[in-house]
């Protein structure tokens, strides 16, 4: 049974109001292809065609966040619901139809030799010039119409079939391990989830096993990597770009003078996470160096336990602390059932939050357990909700924000919690406070950094030809040797982590992890930023939110009054960690 409600969407998916939505949706996705295919011949009256181009363009989008969120909501929470199933497969076959339309359109706006111009005589052009002038640059990497048809028939074949392949090994592997005495045959997530058990020897057993058990599909998975970045090499290339990383810099909107600085950050600031790794190894008997399966071991002890109702009161008021915007959201979300909190059969695991552009709000689907990582989940969850909200009066096409940037609000809010527990907290529970935080941005920075660097020694090398297992296992042990450094035990490295993680066998989206950097790094110094300048800090936030659709991330900074190519701004966040790890140290000595 849902705890949320759906109804602001729609009744029922046999209700007339779902299936007229449906209607309207082919027919308008019908007359935007027929409009395109005679109006878009030549460039009369170039501003009136592109506003109606935009117009249809927002026109089918509304319709379809509808209908596809009331589908794809359901089935996250009643998995086995027939008519949501069909319903989500219907609404993406018929906007699929518009494929040809729409890059028709974006085609013909890249042939506008005075875009500024046409987009300066209209009020609708100029409120969408971003999302104009990001097609057209899209547009300029297409190729001919027969040329992006055959890619998109051949990828069904090639790697969204590579990719499903991958997931069909890694969900249905059944890992050999003994437990409590018994061998077993669990299922890999089941055996992956003991990396967080109290008890060492569980952690190690289960450790060897995952690799023990990846030699059951490492052959299949090592052709399914093998054939995607293959493929990809090949398309990056006849679409002109230098390598595969400018290819994805560009999707993200993310220019790469802000990548490098990123990066060389990132880089810099590994010291002071391979001390946090050291301490943690001390604390754990492990010596200089943490062996790979205890990177996620307990450390510290947290026994607050919480109802909904008082999940819901911390929040709010923690959070009214920062915004009474945000903390009225929250309340808003709490009581006009926004969220799906319960565990249950039927219902997918993990946490999202789903924004819901035609009605304004946002759904969060949370698995709420009664501890303090269940407030924190909560609390990331409603920061997307914050974001969301933020962007509520904007046109639809310009409330799509860029990956790196959609974790913005989402970590400044774990960021702010965090900080809010560790000063209610006895020692114990600050040690497990920080443990948990410190051990989530060494994931985020350190070991993504390790995937970065697999990912392009992969891409390197399948350039010359196909990778062997032992050769992936080898690239991505050296991987995580340059990046993890003496913080971990180099006898007990993962070289098979490519193998379980599906971001490397996504067909058309690679280098897919760094985002999370950016967003963890770009959220945290915002946090510093705030700490500094107090509440004169949240208009400009707010902005920042509001505008994350309608900008390359290199020009957002200017909206806070920062440069992101300057190290001095990304510094902020990696100085909020090592105080963390100061502290860790502090108290672990105790």
């Amino acid at each position: 049974m849902m705890e949320w409600s759906l109804s602001e969407l729609y009744p029922s998916f046999d209700s007339p109001q779902y299936q007229e939505d449906m209607k309207k949706l082919e027919t308008q996705i019908n007359a935007f292809n027929e409009w395109s295919e005679k109006a878009l011949t030549d460039y009369n009256d170039a501003s009136a065609k592109a506003e109606e181009g935009i117009k249809q363009t927002m026109v089918i989008a509304e319709l379809y966040d509808k209908l596809a969120s009331f589908a794809q909501l359901t089935m996250s929470v009643e998995a086995q619901n027939e008519d949501a199933a069909k319903a989500a497969d219907k609404v993406h076959t018929i906007v699929a139809s518009m494929a040809l339309g729409d890059t028709r359109f974006k085609k013909w706006l890249a042939g506008i030799t005075n875009l500024d111009s046409v987009i300066n005589e209209s009020s609708l052009l100029k409120e969408h010039e971003y999302f104009i002038k990001d097609a057209v640059r899209y547009a300029k990497r297409l190729l001919s119409e027969q040329e992006e048809q055959l890619i998109s028939q051949m990828q069904t074949t090639g790697s969204l079939a590579w990719s499903r392949l991958q997931g069909s090994l890694t969900s249905k592997l059944l890992v050999d391990i003994t437990v409590d005495g018994k061998e077993q045959k669990l299922p890999l997530t089941v055996v992956r989830n003991m990396a967080f058990h109290e008890n060492r020897n569980v952690r190690r057993t289960a450790y060897e096993a995952e690799l023990r058990g990846y030699e059951k599909i490492d052959e299949g998975v090592a052709a399914s990597l093998n054939g995607i970045k293959g493929e990809f090499l090949t398309i990056s290339e006849k679409r002109g770009y230098r390598d595969p990383l400018e290819a994805t810099l560009e999707t993200m909107k993310m220019d790469r003078s802000v990548f490098d600085t990123l990066m060389d950050v990132m880089k810099e600031s590994l010291p002071i996470f391979r001390r946090y790794l050291k301490i943690k190894a001390q604390l754990l008997g492990d010596g200089d160096g943490l062996p790979w399966y205890d990177l996620f071991a307990p450390v510290g002890k947290s026994n607050r336990t919480f109802t909904i109702n008082d999940a819901k009161d911390y929040i709010v008021s923690n959070f009214a602390k920062f915004a009474p915007e945000l903390s009225n959201l929250a309340r808003q979300a709490f009581e006009e059932k926004w969220i799906d909190y319960t565990p249950r059969e039927g219902k997918r695991g993990g946490a999202f939050c789903s924004g819901i552009h035609p009605i304004k709000q946002s759904r969060i689907m949370a698995n709420f357990d009664g501890t303090f990582d269940g407030v924190t989940s909560l609390s990331h969850e409603l920061g997307h909700a914050f974001h969301n909200w933020c962007q509520r009066d904007e046109s639809i096409l310009n409330a799509d924000s860029p990956m790196p940037l959609a974790e913005t609000a989402s970590t400044f809010n774990e960021t702010m919690i965090a900080e809010i527990a560790m000063s209610e907290a006895d020692n114990d529970e600050k040690l497990f406070i920080l443990e948990k935080s410190l051990s989530g941005d060494t994931q985020v920075v350190v070991d993504i950094l390790s995937r970065f660097l697999f990912e392009s020694e992969v891409f390197q090398r399948r350039s010359q030809g196909p990778l062997s297992v032992s050769e992936l296992k080898e690239i991505m042990a050296n991987a995580q040797e340059q990046a993890y450094g003496d913080g971990l035990n180099w006898d007990y490295l993962h070289p098979y982590m490519w193998v379980n993680k599906p971001h490397y066998y996504y067909a058309n989206l690679h280098f897919y992890n760094f985002p999370y950097a950016f967003g963890q790094l770009f959220s945290k110094a915002l946090y510093a930023m705030y700490k500094e300048q107090g509440k004169d800090f949240l208009p400009a936030y707010e902005n920042l939110l509001r505008n994350t659709g309608k900008h390359d991330i290199k020009d957002l900074g200017s909206l806070i009054g920062v440069n992101l190519t300057d190290k001095k701004f990304w510094e902020k966040s990696i100085a909020l960690i090592e105080e963390e790890v100061n502290e860790f140290e502090r108290l672990a000595n105790q």
